[in-house]
């Protein structure tokens, strides 16, 4: 989730603060999540090719991801004896989380189709788009 939602935070222009040093290159899931939930409730929308409103959903299971990644995955919070059906709860949960940059309809990623536009990345069909600087 680390180096998936670093990546996923640059093709969105993520506006992130900046930390002196290597601290910067170490943001971990926690980061990103955090940013992405909290632009995410005016940035990432979905609907179109008119009537966008905010993707709910999407910031529901990125929500999700961040408690469980938070509780479950953090080694400073939770011993190394994770359990089987917590394992695969925290892998399911993220691979939601994770997905829901991808649109239901055309298969494509968010960021697919930017096409040189200065305030919005979308999916292939458009039903799916992140604004840049509303955050």
């Amino acid at each position: 989730m680390d180096i998936e939602l670093a990546l996923i935070s640059e093709r969105l222009q993520l506006r992130l603060p900046y930390l002196r040093f290597e601290k910067n290159d170490r943001r971990l899931a926690h980061d990103f999540l955090e940013r992405l939930i909290g632009d995410g409730k005016k940035c990432f929308q979905t609907g179109g090719p008119v009537d966008f409103r905010t993707n709910e959903e999407g910031i529901r299971m990125l929500s999700e991801a961040d408690k469980l990644l938070l509780s479950w995955g953090n080694r400073a919070s939770h011993s190394f004896d994770i359990v089987r059906p917590e394992a695969q709860k925290l892998i399911d949960t993220c691979e939601s989380a994770l997905a829901s940059f991808r649109c239901d309809s055309c298969k494509r990623n968010i960021w697919f189709a930017d096409a040189a536009n200065s305030e919005w990345v979308q999916c292939q069909c458009g039903k799916l788009r992140w604004r840049y600087g509303k955050g």
